[in-house]
């Protein structure tokens, strides 16, 4: 449904006979008032883009503050020879690139498209406009930047100590986190996540080799916390993806080395004080 919203929008600036619900609770949801609502409508424009595509690369200035509306973005390291390790993941209705917005800065990492996408983005000066003129966003907004650095401070601190089966399983809750780091961040109305890319850029975002994110996975779909389709994959439980993170992020020591028994029972711990 969101998908086909954005395709009958695509390519077309947004207008006062064209305004959308979901446009508005988007803007609602980073808490613009009304007023500032009506006024950032007829601005805000919507477009597409092809899996693998750049919406803007490293180095370059950002144009816009986008939201996904279906699919996913990455924010990646470029490397040699056009290769990039994916950093964070970005998914339907969440924001990105707010702070090279706000500091005038060129952006420090690509920003390449998992899947096909569509994002709706606020013009820079709309977004610095708005922070000017509206309290309540710009509290939304820091507390919105507030959560990705600790969020990502605490993925790295893994990531960096983490074995590979942890990697594995913190690099698939990204994708259910991507979809409840909004500004005020309501939980989905499904508890599967859909994960419509293949196995080998998924194994690249968790940091494992192909070899072992086959065999990990293979750990969890039978254990049931993973649905394998071709070209896809689901989490299940997605909440419980989301605490488990969450848990290990906030740990006061990291277990660096846990077996894939260990992390599936602490999903199943995760799952349970839901």
């Amino acid at each position: 449904m969101r998908r086909q919203r954005a395709r009958e929008m695509f390519d077309r600036n947004l207008t006062g006979a064209q305004l959308s619900q979901y446009a508005q609770q988007l803007l609602r949801g980073v808490r613009l008032s009304e007023a500032r609502i009506r006024h950032v409508l007829p601005q805000l424009a919507i477009r597409s883009f092809d899996e693998g595509a750049l919406i803007w690369a490293k180095g370059r200035s950002v144009q816009a503050w986008n939201c996904v509306m279906s699919g996913y973005v990455a924010g990646a390291v470029p490397v040699q020879r056009n290769g990039r390790i994916p950093l964070h993941v970005y998914g339907p209705d969440a924001w990105f690139g707010e702070q090279a917005l706000l500091d005038g800065q060129p952006s420090d990492l690509d920003y390449v498209c998992l899947t096909p996408v569509e994002v709706i983005g606020m013009s820079q000066p709309c977004l610095q406009e708005a922070v000017r003129a509206e309290p309540d966003f710009s509290g939304a907004l820091l507390q919105l930047m507030s959560c990705r650095a600790r969020h990502h401070t605490g993925m790295l601190a893994v990531m960096r100590t983490a074995c590979s089966s942890l990697r594995l399983v913190m690099g698939l809750a990204q994708f259910a986190q991507a979809q409840s780091m909004q500004a005020e961040a309501p939980g989905p109305d499904s508890d599967v996540v859909d994960i419509p890319i293949g196995q080998d850029q998924i194994a690249s975002v968790c940091g494992v080799s192909r070899t072992l994110f086959s065999e990990g996975l293979q750990h969890l779909a039978r254990a049931g916390w993973v649905k394998v389709r071709y070209g896809a994959l689901e989490l299940q439980f997605a909440q419980a993806w989301r605490g488990f993170a969450q848990s290990q992020r906030e740990s006061l020591s990291i277990n660096s080395r846990p077996s894939m028994a260990e992390l599936l029972n602490g999903l199943a711990r995760a799952r349970a004080s839901n």
